[in-house]
């Protein structure tokens, strides 16, 4: 069987991480900044891409931030016993574990471990596969590197950093993307294997959905949501000032523009719903919030939200649309194939969830509940139609059937309480009180972003690109509520 050992370069990360970890030791550097660093390296995992490596686009990245995140919590355990004052890391412990929002992630793992013990395939449910890797084992580096972002970011400038840094990865990601698409050797693109891809780079890259280095364009779309997000946080909180403060502008917008432009070459349609869904939420925010002038110019940007949603969407059959690069995004239709396909196999996940509703079928167990109530309508003699036999497509109908009605309601409680926080005044950070334009901003695409990720969710399921901006997102929710108190 191939393993991981057979490879040079899953060797050379197994061997270059700790050794990175072990230099900077000799250099001076604490125990409690080298975990840190560690989990900035973290974010790194959606860039990896191992072409001899079971599923090219999942193990290596699996691997690579399981141990990573495993690094940062050896080296944490690390600046426990030789660098902590005596009680600071219980007490710091006992404080994070009292908030709302950990409690809420907290119940969630363990709702998901549990499924994975009562799961119809216990094996399966924990270890996963190399094809998705989404099951216990994974969930618990996820928890871990929630827990120590939690637990060691614990300042504006460390999650600063972790935003660069996420920034930068999702430039590689497109960057591999560009290399994939336009068939360069060494990458595989979405023209992989295609005798005949369009001649001319901008129809290699164009014609086609864009997939980056994730395998699939529907994870690029909502990967880019949250790193726009990371953008736009930076942006807001910059300090520049004179020509740098203009540059920094002018930097953060290019930035942003280039996720977005990407984010349309995806063509993924459930993500563009999730995003109009919060750019409305957005809008309504700052007419609520704002003030003056502001309020004023985000009720007509509203309006004219509205207006343009509504036109583009009447001309959406219109031969000048069709023609244009993405027009899949606006072909939305339940008679659509896609939409059908997916109708049916939720169909199959609820009947899945009415025979074992408590805790569900177990993680990466969605194969059986496919097999057992197989419609039929995905099988047409002489017809083509794509069969999803491992995952319900969509986030809500993936955990209903794999971790029963426990894990969608633990699962949809985290923002429960998110929201919660986000509308208390008691958890409210000390910027929400000011009326300024840019503490308005910040608030709103705050809260805009975890709409989006749900939006989208009603027709994708999750995987580790998801799964890791989510987690990262929730981190920083954590230093955002609680970060003045700690």
């Amino acid at each position: 069987m191939d393993t991981i050992v057979n490879h040079p370069e899953a060797l050379a990360v197994i061997v270059a991480l700790p050794i990175l970890g072990i230099v900077a030791k000799l250099f001076g550097a604490s125990l409690r900044r080298i975990a840190k660093w560690y989990l900035y390296v973290a974010v790194f995992a959606v860039v990896i891409v191992m072409n001899s490596i079971f599923f090219p686009f999942i193990g290596g990245k699996d691997y690579f931030f399981r141990f990573a995140v495993e690094l940062a919590l050896i080296f944490f355990i690390l600046a426990w016993a030789f660098e902590m004052r005596e009680g600071e890391f219980a007490a710091h412990l006992r404080t994070v574990f009292k908030k709302p929002l950990v409690i809420a992630v907290s119940v969630f793992v363990l709702v998901f471990l549990l499924a994975c013990l009562f799961a119809y395939d216990v094996h399966a449910a924990f270890w996963a596969n190399y094809e998705r890797g989404e099951g216990g084992f994974q969930m618990i580096h996820y928890y871990l590197f929630f827990l120590l972002l939690a637990l060691l970011l614990r300042t504006d400038g460390d999650w600063k950093n972790i935003f660069k840094f996420s920034l930068v990865s999702a430039g590689l990601v497109i960057l591999y993307g560009i290399g994939g698409s336009l068939t360069l050797s060494g990458f595989i693109g979405p023209w992989s294997g295609n005798a005949n891809p369009p001649a001319g780079w901008l129809h290699k890259l164009i014609d086609t959905r864009f997939q980056g280095s994730l395998g699939n364009a529907a994870y690029v779309a909502p990967y880019l949501m949250f790193a726009m997000f990371f953008a736009g946080y930076l942006w807001i909180k910059r300090k520049a000032k004179g020509a740098m403060g203009i540059w920094s502008h002018i930097g953060y917008g290019a930035v942003i523009f280039v996720l977005l432009f990407f984010f349309y070459l995806s063509q993924t349609r459930g993500a563009l719903l999730g995003f109009g869904l919060s750019l409305f939420v957005l809008v309504l925010y700052f007419i609520f919030a704002g003030r003056g002038s502001f309020r004023k110019w985000s009720l007509i940007a509203l309006i004219l939200l509205v207006a343009a949603a509504g036109t583009v969407y009447s001309l959406r059959n219109s031969s000048l649309v069709q023609t244009l690069p993405g027009g899949r995004l606006l072909q939305i239709s339940l008679s659509d194939s896609s939409a059908q396909t997916r109708l049916w196999v939720w169909g199959e996940a609820w009947q899945g969830f009415l025979e074992r509703p408590i805790l569900g079928w177990g993680p990466e167990n969605f194969t059986s509940v496919f097999d057992k109530y197989f419609n039929p309508n995905f099988f047409v003699p002489g017809q083509s139609t794509e069969t999803w036999f491992d995952r319900a497509h969509s986030v809500y109908f993936d955990y209903l059937s794999e971790t029963g009605i426990l894990g969608l309601l633990a699962y949809l409680s985290i923002f429960v309480v998110f929201a919660w926080m986000f509308f208390s005044k008691k958890y409210r950070h000390e910027e929400a009180s000011s009326a300024k334009t840019s503490s308005v901003v910040l608030r709103g695409i705050f809260l805009a972003t975890p709409i989006a990720y749900l939006g989208q969710g009603v027709a994708i399921f999750d995987v580790l690109p998801m799964y890791l901006s989510l987690f990262l997102f929730l981190g920083f929710a954590y230093h955002y509520f609680y970060g003045q108190n700690n």
